[in-house]
């Protein structure tokens, strides 16, 4: 299986010829698409998706991921075998949160022509470089025959800042704002276990005061329509939401606002 992921969208060909490489190289392969609609060039908010995606793909999916603001430049074009799974895509920090998560069994860059289209673009190489790579790795061609090894430790990988938590209270960031204006905070269900039993939980967001108060366990209860509301978002961090609204709107918040949740007993 190979399990594609751009910022391309789905208004020009270039989705479809990468999907026409790889049946080339790999037509027994079952091609699936996560997602085409990343921001464009927004390689944080690409790794985020892919983590709470990867999981659910069978042991030996190969994710060919291409969001690629460096593409031309220096930046190193990889191949990484982590956990059950293999990834494809530029070394920018896009499986960021796989290294966090899952053990890199070996890494490389690749550089083999062999394993590439004949004549590779300086502007489309997920067409020319990754597609190809990732079809190859589906047909079982070794990781090793790619290119040279890279250290793990050597990978780019994004800052990515974990929550602080004090005695009462918890400061993070935003992870992802989603399609319908959720708000996923970098905030782990497992971090406060008691979000549903504590007296009082707010969100407080930085810059506009914007405030948040209500809790709800699931969407279709609790609070009217435009109010904003705390829930366990099923990537399993703390999320706000507005019920038929847009939390994100609503509260006048980006993905770079800094949040704190304020906890009391």
């Amino acid at each position: 299986m190979v399990a594609l992921m751009t910022d391309f969208g789905l208004g020009d060909g270039d989705v479809g010829v990468m999907k026409g490489v790889i049946a080339g190289i790999a037509p027994q392969a079952q091609i699936i698409d996560i997602t085409h609609e990343i921001a464009p060039q927004n390689v944080a908010s690409a790794a985020w998706i892919l983590s709470t995606a990867y999981r659910y793909f069978p042991v030996g999916t190969v994710f060919v991921c291409v969001i690629d603001p460096g593409v031309g430049s220096s930046r190193g074009a990889i191949a990484v075998a982590a956990g059950d799974w293999f990834f494809v895509g530029p070394d920018n920090g896009l499986f960021s949160y796989v290294y966090a998560e899952q053990p890199v069994h070996g890494a490389v860059l690749l550089q083999n022509p062999a394993y590439q289209l004949p004549q590779v673009s300086s502007t489309f190489h997920g067409r020319d470089i990754f597609a190809p790579a990732g079809a190859y790795l589906a047909r079982g061609v070794a990781l090793h025959e790619f290119g040279a090894p890279v250290e793990p430790a050597a990978l780019q990988r994004l800052p990515i800042e974990p929550p602080v938590r004090r005695r009462n209270s918890i400061e993070a960031g935003i992870l992802h704002i989603d399609h319908f204006g959720n708000i996923i905070t970098s905030i782990p269900l497992s971090l406060v276990p008691d979000l549903f039993d504590l007296s009082e939980v707010r969100a407080e967001f930085a810059g506009n005061h914007a405030v948040v108060t209500q809790r709800r366990r699931f969407f279709s209860g609790g609070a009217a329509d435009g109010v904003p509301f705390l829930y366990g978002d099923s990537s399993g961090y703390v999320g706000i939401a507005v019920r038929n609204g847009n939390a994100a709107r609503t509260l006048g918040v980006s993905a770079t606002t800094p949040v704190t949740l304020i906890l009391k007993e």
